[in-house]
């Protein structure tokens, strides 16, 4: 129950609509219960012609309303049964049109809410999650279990309510009718509840194997997509294919167990129901041939008897639908009662606009037990560019991170204008820093919503500014659908060089005062580079701007640059400077040119 309790605000606004559907519901069974009751007449009165052998117990006005019944002629009596029987099934499936409908309607509103809270979710949760989690992990809970859920609350719900409401109905009726008869026959359902049980332990664990092998599915089949050019460089497709269809031959063997569990729990309830059936027929047979109950009643009771079984079948099948659901449920609520570790503090304020200075101040970090930093002090003025190298994995882009608030130090602080950036709201840091990594990442959408995807109400007169400005116009023109070409999946369509002038183009239109240029030129030909480049000092004039570099013709113009070695700051000037007096920056520099 703790899990389904993360998950009731999503169906708590729709509980309305559940409640007129389990009303519907309610009223279904009642018209079903009340049709079913017609046999009596029919049997006794209109077939046989003869008077039923009433139970004492049956209830008065249902016996009051026989006897007035039996005065009238055959063919009376046979016509009123049928315009009864029409109005009653008309009532009856009309109520079963409703339930269906707002069941549904609950169903598909709660599988469109709680994947937007997902999502939602997804948003506010701290690079270190997506750092630990698979890609195709966290897909799989946003589509596979979510589904999985919407299943049991369109079934689960439905049998819960309806069913249950079946049973209730058809069994008052056979007691009310047979109360001997009634016991007897329903001896039997406590022999159901222990395979019920048994079985549904079983399906609980082949349940969150399904969700695990599918959650593999979608990591290995993502994994290959986007890694497609790779796999075909190194003629891996039939090692790739191998890969996959073990995987889905996994999730087929849980699968088919769970099929040849379920199915059978549902023998053995049809087999109990069979033995119910034939011992009322045996003492229900003898009753009629001894004259103590008529044909209709016993038929009837029969009737209402297998109706009875049915719902409780359905219940029992309930059980093990839900013990599948437990561990989609458990999975899906894991990840919302996961707190970020990045959090806003309560009191946060709105950051002024960026004036004076960045600094960081005896900056400790450390992914787990990894130290990356180990006490960085460093002041960036207003206007200045300070550019930051250091061999791999000395903590540059580990300082970008932290400045962005991706992730907080271990200790000391980051503050921009003497404002700790724990103290500020996260949009209102974020909003002031324009970010361009060495991987540009675009969406699969237009040119124009890339470009316009930190300022979407940007006018297509500034989206062609920008895109001029980070010279992407004359490409994006010579595009047969201009502005409106589609990038392709993470910008497919187009070059490196290409997809990164768009994404200073991107940054440009956002026009932030502090830029952070993440190894921005790494991965470009000469050509590209020089078209990079002139658009990078572009959106470079005015700004205070971070630069994290391989490429040493690219922090040469730095006002400053930072040399980081073991996570600490081991030297700092410009690019003569560092040249004459330092000789890990040679050494950094003689290995970049020399590769």
């Amino acid at each position: 129950m703790k899990n389904y309790r993360a998950l009731w605000p999503y169906l708590r606004p729709h509980s309305g609509l559940l409640m007129g559907a389990a009303l519907c519901m309610v009223a279904t069974s009642l018209f079903k219960g009340v049709s079913l009751g017609l046999l009596v007449p029919l049997v006794d009165f209109v077939l046989l012609n003869q008077a039923p052998h009433l139970p004492a117990w049956l209830p008065a006005p249902l016996a009051s309303w026989l006897t007035g019944f039996q005065a009238l002629g055959p063919l009376p009596k046979l016509n009123t049964l049928a315009v009864v029987v029409v109005v009653l099934f008309g009532f009856k499936n009309l109520a079963l049109f409703f339930q269906t409908t707002l069941i549904n309607d609950v169903s598909l509103r709660f599988l469109r809410d709680i994947r937007n809270g997902l999502y939602a979710h997804y948003q506010r949760l701290s690079q270190n999650f997506f750092s630990s989690e698979r890609t195709g992990e966290l897909v799989s809970r946003i589509t596979y279990d979510v589904a999985v859920i919407q299943n049991t609350i369109t079934e689960g719900l439905t049998d819960l309510i309806f069913q249950s409401s079946q049973v209730v109905i058809f069994a008052t009726i056979i007691f009310a009718i047979h109360w001997k008869l009634a016991v007897m026959a329903l001896l039997l359902l406590p022999a159901i509840g222990l395979p019920v049980i048994r079985m549904g332990k079983a399906l609980r664990k082949l349940g969150f194997a399904v969700q695990e092998r599918m959650a593999d599915l979608n990591s290995r089949l993502i994994e290959t997509l986007q890694g497609i050019r790779i796999v075909k460089a190194f003629t891996a497709e039939r090692a790739e294919l191998d890969r996959f269809s073990s995987i889905n031959q996994a999730y087929y063997k849980a699968n088919i167990k769970t099929v040849k569990r379920r199915e059978g729990l549902s023998s053995i309830t049809d087999m109990m129901g069979m033995v119910g059936g034939l011992v009322v027929l045996e003492v229900g047979g003898r009753a009629v041939l001894n004259g103590e109950i008529s044909p209709g009643i016993i038929v009837f009771f029969l009737a209402a008897l297998l109706s009875l079984y049915a719902p409780v079948q359905r219940l029992s099948r309930l059980y093990s639908l839900n013990q599948q659901a437990l561990s989609a449920v458990k999975r899906v609520a894991v990840i919302l009662e996961t707190e970020p570790s990045v959090k806003e503090a309560p009191n946060a304020v709105t950051l002024p606009p960026f004036s004076r200075e960045i600094r960081f101040e005896e900056v400790r970090f450390s992914y787990g037990d990894r130290p990356v930093l180990q006490g960085v002090d460093l002041a960036i003025r207003r206007g200045e560019v300070v550019a930051i190298v250091g061999s791999s994995g000395s903590g540059k882009t580990t300082m970008v991170n932290l400045l962005l608030r991706l992730y907080d130090p271990t200790s000391g602080r980051i503050t921009v204008d003497g404002q700790d950036l724990r103290s500020v709201t996260l949009e209102s840091l974020r909003r002031q820093i324009g970010l361009v990594t060495q991987d540009p990442f675009l969406f699969h959408d237009s040119i124009r919503v890339n470009v316009a995807f930190g300022r979407p109400e940007a006018s297509l007169e500034e989206v062609v500014a920008a895109a001029k400005a980070a010279n992407a116009d004359g490409f994006v023109r010579r595009l047969p659908a201009g502005y409106d070409a589609q990038v392709g999946d993470l910008g497919a369509k187009l070059s490196g060089g290409e997809r990164q002038r768009i994404t200073i183009a991107r940054a440009l239109l956002k026009n932030p005062p502090i830029l952070v240029l993440d190894e921005a030129t790494s991965q470009l030909d000469s050509e590209s580079e020089s078209l990079v480049q002139e658009a990078l000092e572009r959106l470079m004039e005015g700004r205070t701007v971070l630069v994290i570099a391989h490429r040493f013709s690219t922090i040469r113009k730095a006002d400053r640059i930072v040399v980081l070695d073991g996570g600490r700051i081991a030297e700092g000037g410009r690019h003569e400077e560092l040249m004459r007096d330092s000789a890990l920056y040679r050494r950094l520099y003689q290995l970049q040119v020399a590769s």
